[in-house]
């Protein structure tokens, strides 16, 4: 069995996920081979080009942008299939020509819009391969789901209800949920803290801007160091290193705040954090899940963080603070509840599921000779879409 993932490196959190469900799929007896594809000129090169750049500039120079496009392409639901139909017509070659040369035979996807592009592909049977969705939102999951794809993998437990209304049922289960491994195995708290040369006692508070070093980190510096005096401080700039600079130059000689950028020792920090203040929701937020980290969600945010936030408050699962006064608010009330239970590992193994997909959904069998001749049918003149 060959196994195609498709995500795209918009953000840490996509690939990231990708990665885990990677692993687990090159551990089973099943899988011939794995490939994992990062970039979205699998969907052509002219039209992953332009949706690449577009993202980068909605979320790093007009967030207004990305905003509008939300309410308009996202929200509306006739202008929703638009694009999804649209999608799916300018991307089939794109799309047929790379399954078929990596002669697939189950594809997961671990973006939105490749999933919403695939789907539209499955539902006009203009794709033979089974497609799985691999979701790590919590809710805004249009795009994500799709009524033409075969399953949608669910690390949030919360999402399923929204999952089975968009697609129909039978169509989306929870899964153990995909993140890097270690989350699933941290260490104790006291344990995660020596190894992080933290204090054993006192409060520790982590401030993140994702991947992309995004949001009001710097104020929110500022705003926790006055409300919590005796808190140690971790700042995590990710991989934007102008903000790095600049913590670390406003705020040389404070020996409890410490300023990091991208890290792998995230497992052991969110173990030994008493709470997470975060500003982009995503993969961060269900790594803080999984090991039982304590959430607070900042800022208004724009289109799907928005929603994950405020779907995150909804349910109980994280705090909401929109503006900074908000903030001291929100952490005293989090510091003094007890600690959540973990996600439970009780959910199936996604890889398990992928594979079990693979062999009761594929219409041509495993012969690779009927994929590529599939995808030769889907991508000819006059067949498109």
């Amino acid at each position: 069995m060959r196994v195609l993932v498709l995500s795209a490196e918009i953000g840490e959190g996509h690939v990231t996920a990708a990665r885990s469900l990677v692993g687990r799929l090159e551990g089973r007896p099943e899988v011939e081979e794995v490939e994992l594809r990062t970039d979205l000129d699998v969907l052509g090169p002219r039209l992953g080009r332009f949706l690449t750049r577009g993202f980068h500039t909605h979320l790093e120079q007009a967030r207004w942008t990305y905003e509008r496009s939300y309410q308009l392409f996202f929200l509306r639901s006739w202008p929703r299939h638009l694009a999804q139909r649209v999608l799916g017509l300018l991307s089939a070659s794109g799309l047929t020509s790379t399954i078929s040369d990596y002669r697939a035979d189950v594809v997961i996807t671990e973006f939105p819009v490749l999933s919403a592009a695939l789907g539209e592909l499955r539902a006009r049977k203009k794709l033979a391969v089974p497609v799985c969705s691999s979701i790590s939102d919590p809710a805004g999951l249009y795009y994500w789901v799709h009524p033409g794809l075969d399953m949608h993998l669910l690390s949030w437990p919360e999402a399923k209800p929204e999952a089975d209304r968009i697609a129909g049922p039978g169509r989306a289960t929870v899964v153990r949920a995909m993140v890097d491994e270690r989350f699933h195995q941290a260490p104790p708290r006291e344990q995660a803290r020596t190894a992080l040369n933290l204090p054993l006692d006192g409060e520790i508070v982590t401030i993140s801007g994702g991947g992309w070093g995004m949001g009001e980190v710097g104020q929110l510096v500022e705003t926790v160091l006055l409300a919590r005096p005796q808190a140690t401080i971790i700042a995590l700039a990710g991989r934007n290193q102008g903000l790095r600079a600049a913590l670390q130059d406003t705020h040389p000689s404070i020996d409890r705040l410490r300023v990091l950028g991208f890290t792998e020792q995230m497992p052991q920090l969110l173990t030994a954090t008493d709470a997470l203040i975060h500003t982009t929701g995503g993969t961060t937020a269900l790594e803080a899940r999984v090991v039982g980290c304590p959430l607070i969600n900042f800022g208004r945010g724009v289109a799907h963080v928005r929603a994950h936030a405020a779907a995150m408050a909804d349910r109980g699962l994280a705090e909401w603070a929109q503006r900074l006064d908000e903030l001291p608010g929100a952490l005293e009330r989090t510091l003094r509840r007890p600690r959540p239970q973990p996600l439970g590992g009780g959910y199936p193994d996604p890889a398990e599921v992928v594979v079990a997909v693979a062999r009761t959904k594929s219409r041509l069998g495993l012969d690779p000779a009927n994929h590529r001749a599939a995808a030769a049918r889907a991508s000819a003149p006059g067949r498109g879409l």
